[in-house]
């Protein structure tokens, strides 16, 4: 996919394989770089964006080793 490209949510969430929810809420918190076009306020992001944003949110697995084994309590 060309990252020149402007994606839609419902395509951004295909790309990233997530719900529209989580790039609407994402979006919403600032946390997602997008911009606002039209008079319906339509949301347009670049592929690079949504990359950089996961990028943000990847737990790599250097530090699942370091945080050892996770307990569930009953």
């Amino acid at each position: 996919m060309d990252s020149r490209q402007w994606l839609t949510v419902a395509q951004a969430s295909a790309y990233a394989g997530l719900s529209r929810d989580t790039i609407y809420t994402a979006c919403e918190r600032g946390e997602l770089r997008h911009v606002r076009v039209g008079g319906r306020r339509a949301i347009r992001i670049r592929p690079d964006w949504i990359d950089a944003w996961l990028e943000q949110h990847t737990v790599g697995a250097d530090a699942l080793r370091m945080s050892g084994p996770r307990r569930v309590s009953a």
